[in-house]
């Protein structure tokens, strides 16, 4: 070891590289983790302003039941131990509202088949077909990741049929195939949301692996994104790695094709058996590396790569009762239209900068999801649209304590119309009763999470840019691994699976071995039924709300 500083070293502390690093430290090996932000988590992190603290890259998450596959990670990696989730409510975790429609998405895949069919009654056989179909093609793809060895190799396409003959079609084409109702075919394609492609572009298998990820429903961790980072953190702590905050890296040091660590931005080097990057593929390859070192053919991909769409987020504290208007802890989609194809198509345009209204929106009350964060007074909302980072590129570079007076005007023009909106479809006098609003844009994301024009998902998962045509785990650089939502799929658990993944693959395991120790049980609680919940949690929860409502006046 005298040569190095560590065995490996994790650029980026997202979920993708903390996952990375705790499976490789628990592993044995010496990790050290580099964030350029002075908070771990990446999308994970939350942040305080006015007093209230917000979520911005975690609104809800997927298989946490048992059995579930996200709960294997968490429990595998010894992370459940530090976090709690909370069940969004499963009747409804996911509610639809445009003018006079509305829907809620419910737990369960025959549950939600019935709650179709009764609406649909007529698709009853194309919509037990394309729901089935979901749930074959989300499990043929863990098969896939688990797959290792010449006998996985030569037998995965039998044991992934389905996925094999329907993932690159369109979620257009699957729709149109199976379900005749426009309308139900719309509400389908409502939660094109969670990846930010309109049902023509996205091919299924990705479809079907985001919307497959919640057909259980999905929880909200108590404590916001930041109890995940947190619960890597100290996993990670107590297998001997470490992460070093307010650490940005320049460039890789390489040696031909070699990758020897990295040279941070105040000169230092660190040196590393391996390279684990966390950053985007247009950051490590092209920032870290640069253009004129990459092989022809990498070279020519990453300038032909495309970035998932960014957003506009919208932060807010309101004194109104949003329980007693008759919000749950579900989420809730809010459009003026339920024509999916046109509205995600239109947001993520650039000519969204001249709308005069909101066309949708994706809105989240994080005091709902988690009482424990109430403070007895406010309720925090967050939301969120598409806005291409076109929009606002011109600002690119201007400090972020500091933009212009323009950049400011249009930001805060698109996020009124937001407001708006939510407050026609949801949350009537809702403009009257806010004590708190801030607003994000795509280079927010950018400075705060070094994401390549905001993206919000890592790259666009376009037909051309998963599977075998996606960004490899392995670089063609010897010692340089990639995790992260721009290489198996995106949220907060296909970014933790990627780094689960690439541990493996330096280990020479499958995922499956890295995760076969349950090292703690995760923890479940109603988000809407707090008489559920342990006794001395709620005594804590309601001393701290008492604290509040004092220091408050």
């Amino acid at each position: 070891m005298a040569d190095f500083d560590c065995d490996t070293l994790v650029v980026g502390s997202g979920a993708g590289g903390l996952a990375a690093a705790v499976a490789l430290a628990q592993a044995g090996q010496k990790v050290q983790v580099l964030e350029q932000h002075e908070v771990p988590g990446g999308y994970l992190h939350s942040f305080t302003l006015g007093g209230f603290t917000f979520s911005p890259g975690v609104h809800y998450c997927g298989q946490l039941g048992e059995g579930g596959e996200f709960r294997k990670t968490l429990e595998g990696l010894g992370v459940a131990k530090h976090v709690t989730m909370l069940e969004l409510n499963r009747d409804g975790y996911d509610h639809v509202r445009s003018g006079d429609q509305r829907f809620d998405f419910c737990a369960g895949v025959t549950p939600l088949t019935e709650r179709f069919v009764q609406r649909f009654p007529a698709e009853r056989e194309g919509l037990a077909d394309y729901l089935g179909l979901i749930e074959k093609v989300r499990i043929e793809l863990l098969r896939v990741g688990e797959a290792h060895g010449l006998l996985d190799t030569l037998t995965l396409p039998f044991r992934t049929k389905h996925m094999g003959r329907y993932g690159l079609y369109s979620l257009q084409r699957i729709l149109e195939d199976r379900v005749k109702d426009p309308l139900a075919r719309a509400l389908l394609s409502v939660q094109c949301g969670d990846h930010g492609l309109p049902p023509s572009q996205v091919p299924f298998a990705l479809h079907a692996a985001v919307v497959g990820h919640y057909l259980d429903g999905g929880c909200y961790p108590r404590g916001g994104g930041a109890a995940i980072a947190k619960g890597f953190v100290r996993e990670l702590q107590k297998a001997g790695g470490a992460v070093q905050l307010k650490t940005r890296v320049e460039k890789l040091l390489l040696e031909g094709r070699r990758v020897l660590g990295v040279r941070l931005t105040d000169g230092r080097e660190l040196r590393a058996r391996q390279v684990v990057s966390n950053a985007d593929p247009l950051v490590t390859y092209g920032r870290f590396i640069g253009a004129e070192a990459l092989p022809r053919g990498l070279r020519k991909k990453v300038a032909g790569t495309r970035m998932s769409t960014g957003s506009l987020g919208v932060y807010l504290a309101t004194d109104l009762d949003l329980r007693a208007l008759g919000l749950d802890s579900g989420n809730y989609w809010l459009t003026r239209t339920l024509d999916a194809e046109a509205t995600y198509t239109r947001i993520a345009q650039p000519e969204i900068a001249d709308a005069t209204e909101c066309p949708g929106l994706f809105l989240s009350c994080t005091t709902l999801k988690d009482p424990s964060s109430f403070d007895g007074r406010h309720h925090l909302l967050e939301a969120f649209t598409f806005v291409p980072h076109a929009v606002f590129a011109k600002w690119q570079g201007t400090p972020p304590d500091a933009r212009p007076p323009q950049y400011l005007a249009l930001r805060d023009r698109l996020a009124a119309q937001m407001v708006a909106l939510i407050e026609e479809a949801l949350i009537p006098g809702l403009r009257q009763h806010l004590v708190f609003q801030a607003a994000s844009s795509p280079l927010t994301n950018a400075h705060y999470c070094e994401a390549s024009g905001g993206a919000m998902y890592g790259t666009a998962k376009v037909r051309s840019q998963i599977g075998p045509w996606a960004y490899g785990m392995k670089s063609p650089f010897e010692n340089l691994w990639l995790c992260g939502a721009s290489i198996l799929g995106q949220g907060v658990h296909g970014a933790s699976l990627s780094g689960v993944a690439v541990a493996a693959k330096m280990l020479g395991l499958r995922p499956s071995e890295v995760l076969k120790e349950k090292r703690a049980a995760l923890s479940v609680l109603p988000a809407d039924d707090t008489r559920a919940w342990p006794v001395d949690l709620l005594r804590s929860m309601r001393a701290r709300q008492q604290t509040r409502l004092r220091a408050s006046g």
